[in-house]
């Protein structure tokens, strides 16, 4: 028995399991150069090379499927094929977790919004400068109600999930300029979802401008007229005009709250330039 290696010996020599071992042998992967009468593997040691060379490509990720093929026909060709074919396995991979990134990065940004915003005062304005965002949109239903601002919203959730969109920047809704200036709140407004500023892929994206916003916290529905009324008397008594849509931003929905609250925490961000 000198001769042969045991299957506990192959094994530590290799870094892996007498079961990993025995799974090799019932797949025709590795099998051992002798079984004895006990039903004991054991192994020659002109065979730890081809071991080696499994748990290496093994290590690389590549499948015991792949691995099984390679070595049925082995060439410095072929195998330059299957790390070649694995390694665009793993570039892809990484793309993939950098977009995994950042979408989680957009969505602690979000949180951390909500966090800060529990040490500024409530209703209270303030300007911002903000970033230029994509989002897609669509115009409540009519009656302007909570369960009809669930149906749009949950329509353009479907847009996002048939592309296999993350919406990690959140949603929120879109206040028309033109019914504001009409006095007419709520006029052609609508639920917005937000979209990662590097994803093209979405069709009829609209871009909320780069600028200057003020911006209020509140707790309310978008559909709550009070908080724009607030916001827009704010903007008149110290010299603003509104520039553009108001974008109402929604923190924390109704899902934080171990309480039923019945609205979300949100942020209204007007665009804003100076009266001359």
């Amino acid at each position: 028995m000198s001769t042969y290696i045991s299957i506990s010996e192959m094994a530590k020599l290799h870094g892996i399991t007498r079961q990993t071992l025995i799974h090799y042998d019932n797949i025709d992967l590795f099998k051992p150069a002798k079984v004895d009468t006990n039903g004991y593997r054991y192994y020659c040691k002109h065979q730890i090379p081809y071991l080696r060379e499994i748990c290496f490509l093994k290590s690389l990720g590549i499948s015991l499927k792949d691995i099984q093929q390679h070595f049925q026909e082995r060439t410095p060709e072929n195998e330059m094929y299957l790390l070649e074919k694995q390694k665009q396995y793993i570039m892809n991979q990484i793309a993939k977790l950098n977009t995994l990134r950042e979408y989680l990065n957009q969505r602690i940004d979000l949180y951390e919004e909500a966090v800060d915003a529990g040490m500024m005062r409530m209703s209270l304005p303030f300007v911002r400068y903000i970033d230029a965002r994509q989002a897609i949109f669509k115009e409540w239903l009519q009656p302007i109600d909570k369960d009809n601002l669930h149906t749009t919203l949950m329509d353009l959730w479907q847009r996002i999930f048939e592309r296999e969109m993350v919406p990690s920047g959140g949603f929120g809704s879109i206040i028309k300029k033109s019914g504001v200036e009409k006095n007419k709140w709520l006029q052609g407004a609508g639920s917005c979802i937000f979209l990662p500023v590097w994803n093209k892929e979405h069709e009829n994206t609209l871009t909320i401008p780069a600028g200057e916003y003020v911006c209020m916290y509140k707790y309310g529905m978008p559909y709550d007229i009070e908080h724009l009324e607030k916001l827009m008397q704010w903007l008149a008594k110290n010299n603003y005009e509104l520039a553009g849509d108001i974008i109402d931003v929604c923190l924390l929905d109704t899902t934080f709250y171990k309480q039923e609250t019945g609205v979300d925490f949100c942020m209204l961000q007007a665009p804003v330039t100076l009266k001359k």
